[in-house]
């Protein structure tokens, strides 16, 4: 075991316990607020007996009516299905009659205003609104902070020909523990770094142990990317370098 790895031990140890604590807390307010369910409904007094002697009545009125039925039932109900009959005829009839250039005989003529097509926002102006790109805001983030593109990637423990693709795409879209690399490799505060996830499409949960771990280490300034690899191999859940 080299020195660098003895040195990284023993701030792991030091630090073991309050991590532990304050991966606890985070998944303990998490799982609360998850598991929190609304109010029982406080069900409503209904008085009693109320729906059994509606039930009762209606049993019996339909004893009552029952008797009432005959062979003549059936007969009145002809009429209705003629109507309906004739209803359906003459709506027929309208549509194939309808005044319509091109619309074929029984196919039914949409109106007018449903053929308008509506309004749409211009789909240019919204693109121009578009902010950083990942590329965009990790080059920005570099020269500001006056480092050169070598000395991050080294930092991040990232391939340079992996930086070069970033470079030279602005839409390129890393993975997330590549981006959770570059944060540390730059130093970031955690407003700045929740910034540049952002602009990949990513997110640090207090749900996942791995997101607390690393929301852990830039909040105590602890940036090496090797002691990260080793805390987070530590508690089983992997490292940011392949």
């Amino acid at each position: 075991m080299s020195n660098l790895d003895k040195i990284l031990r023993r701030r792991l140890e030091k630090i073991r316990e309050e991590l532990d604590s304050y991966i606890d807390a985070r998944l303990v307010i998490t799982e609360r607020k998850l598991s929190e369910t609304s109010p029982e409904r406080v069900p409503e007094e209904k008085k009693k007996g109320s729906v059994q002697d509606k039930f009762l009545r209606y049993m019996k009125m339909c004893d009552d009516s029952e008797d009432e039925y005959d062979d003549d039932y059936l007969d009145e109900a002809e009429p209705k299905k003629s109507v309906s009959s004739d209803a359906h005829r003459q709506s027929t009839a309208y549509v194939q009659s309808s005044p319509s250039a091109g619309v074929p005989a029984g196919s039914v003529r949409v109106p007018d205003y449903l053929m308008k097509k509506e309004k749409h926002p211009d789909i240019d102006k919204v693109l121009e609104k578009k902010e950083e790109s990942f590329s965009e805001m990790l080059l920005r983030m570099i020269d500001e902070k006056g480092l050169k593109d070598s000395d991050v990637y080294k930092r991040a423990n990232i391939d340079r020909r992996l930086f070069s693709k970033i470079r030279g795409d602005k839409d390129y879209v890393p993975s997330k523990k590549t981006a959770i690399s570059f944060c540390l490799a730059l130093q970031l505060e955690m407003d700045e770094a929740k910034k540049l996830l952002t602009a990949a499409g990513y997110a640090l949960s207090a749900s996942s142990r791995f997101d607390l771990i690393i929301m852990y280490l830039i909040e105590n300034c602890e940036y090496n990317i090797h002691f990260a690899n080793i805390v987070l191999d530590d508690y089983g859940e992997g490292t940011l370098s392949r």
